[in-house]
């Protein structure tokens, strides 16, 4: 990704207490060292090239539902993925979306 300002809704639902996590994100409100590790992450894990299994309901009791929409550079991407559809490449930058959410909750 280049270092153009970016936006990332996340919502993490699901699990066993049936919690919801949720985080609207700007890169123009992170620190530099945050927006960057962002941008690597999302480099990484190749989110708007990624070919992924969607929504795909194994078998798992309780597991944790994600929607993470990035927008960045005038593209655009929605994914809703399951515990059970998460590719490895997207685990960092999933976990790391997490730990922010947590930091800069949204109503």
């Amino acid at each position: 990704m280049s270092k153009e300002p970016f936006q990332i809704e996340f919502i993490r639902s699901g699990g066993f207490m049936g919690t919801s996590t949720r985080a609207a994100i700007q890169s123009s409100e992170l620190e530099e060292k945050e927006t960057e590790e962002l941008n690597l992450l999302i480099d990484r894990s190749g989110f708007f090239e990624a070919m992924v299994l969607e929504r795909s309901y194994l078998n798992i009791p309780d597991q944790f539902h994600y929607q993470i929409t990035i927008e960045h550079g005038g593209k655009k991407r929605k994914l809703e993925l399951t515990e059970g559809s998460i590719p490895d490449t997207f685990r960092p930058l999933i976990n790391r979306l997490v730990r922010l959410a947590r930091k800069h909750r949204r109503p």
